[in-house]
């Protein structure tokens, strides 16, 4: 990397704890760190709201309460370097804090989705085709991983940076070396988070296709969709900036900082804020499918109970018997079939049906008596 791509001010004399430029590659503004304080603050507000208010979805709002947090904090550090740019851990701290918060925010989307499938037929393993906490643990840790690495990567850029214009020069790392670790977590971050978007919106497809109650319903979907899309875009932007270099047109635009960081995030996170997540989730059709005394086995017996009852209901509707080939019960009508496919189901559960047994040997005993 030259040094000629940085056009920014020079620190001449840089005191302890500065660097000889400002690293950001602009002195960061005012109205845009004050807007963002006040909307990430207000935001934060609604979600420990949420989180006081709704039982069910309080994780989901803890994570979405801490995303909000972390970005107050990252731009307040923000604020503070546009009175003080050079000083390389206000770079530092705003970095670590804007960088984590959406992966706290992507935990929140991943935690919802598990949430919502867990509540349909079969714990959502129709749409998703495995267990749910299967995708919440794999796309956590490897959120975790590339988050150190970006991390890492953006200290050592700092430490190369401000080591450039001091008399003994001495680095671990050159610039150069330190933005390609950063590039290479942002690749595996928005490798990963592009997968969870692949599978959602394979899950909402499948659900669209559905016949059953037990679907995403539309506006859940939509929602979780669109404020994916959104980190999507924000991870996106970040993994261009980096691949330019530091200092290069990406990095050095704090307008494109504003709409394609913050703008994306703060999108995302008030969605929920205003309506929550509780209110857009699936009803829960089958609540004692989640009970811990009830075994899978017999949820499992129940459907095929019910797939059955329907099977029987459509052959006594639409069977009908052909001339000269009438058994006894092919001989019934319709109605008395579909009543004896229903008795028949009943006694198999252990309901006690119109034909039970006591009235069944008082009618065999009747019939003894008139052949007699």
């Amino acid at each position: 990397m030259s040094e000629s791509r940085y056009n920014g001010p020079i620190n001449p004399n840089p005191a302890e704890g500065e660097s000889g430029i400002i690293i950001y590659g602009y002195v960061p503004s005012q109205e845009l760190q004050v807007v963002a304080l006040i909307t990430y603050g207000l935001a934060l507000l609604l979600h420990l709201s949420n989180l006081a208010r709704l039982k069910g979805t309080r994780v989901f709002s803890l994570l979405l309460a801490t995303c909000c947090a972390f970005e107050v904090i990252g731009y307040g550090c923000r604020l503070a370097s546009h009175y003080r740019p050079f000083v390389v851990n206000f770079f530092i701290v705003q970095y670590f804090f804007i960088v984590v918060a959406p992966v706290t925010a992507s935990a929140a989307f991943y935690l919802a989705l598990g949430q919502a499938l867990r509540r349909l037929d079969r714990g959502g393993r129709t749409f998703l085709r495995f267990n749910p906490k299967i995708l919440i643990i794999v796309m956590i840790i490897a959120d975790t991983v590339t988050t150190i690495i970006q991390i890492v990567g953006a200290a050592l850029i700092g430490v190369a940076e401000s080591a450039r214009f001091r008399d003994n020069g001495d680095s671990p790392v050159t610039s150069d070396q330190a933005n390609d670790i950063l590039l290479a977590g942002l690749a595996c971050q928005t490798a990963s988070f592009l997968a969870f978007v692949i599978l959602l919106g394979l899950c909402i497809w499948r659900s669209e296709r559905t016949f059953t109650a037990h679907h995403l319903p539309r506006f859940f979907s939509l929602v979780l969709f669109a404020a994916s899309m959104l980190l999507m875009l924000r991870t996106t932007y970040r993994l261009a900036e980096i691949a330019q270099g530091v200092f290069g047109p990406a990095y050095s635009s704090e307008a494109l900082f504003g709409c394609l960081e913050y703008l994306p995030v703060i999108l995302a996170v008030s969605a929920y804020g205003f309506v929550p997540l509780e209110k857009q989730l699936p009803i829960d059709v089958e609540a004692e499918a989640y009970d811990s005394g009830t075994s899978q086995r017999s949820l499992d017996m129940r459907q095929t109970t019910q797939e059955a009852r329907t099977i029987d209901l459509r052959s006594a509707g639409n069977d009908s018997p052909q001339d000269g080939d009438l058994s006894p019960v092919d001989a019934e009508s319709p109605r008395e079939r579909a009543g004896y496919a229903f008795r028949e189901r009943d006694e198999d559960e252990g309901v006690v049906s119109d034909e039970s047994p006591s009235r069944a040997e008082k009618g065999q005993v009747d019939h003894d008596r008139l052949r007699n």
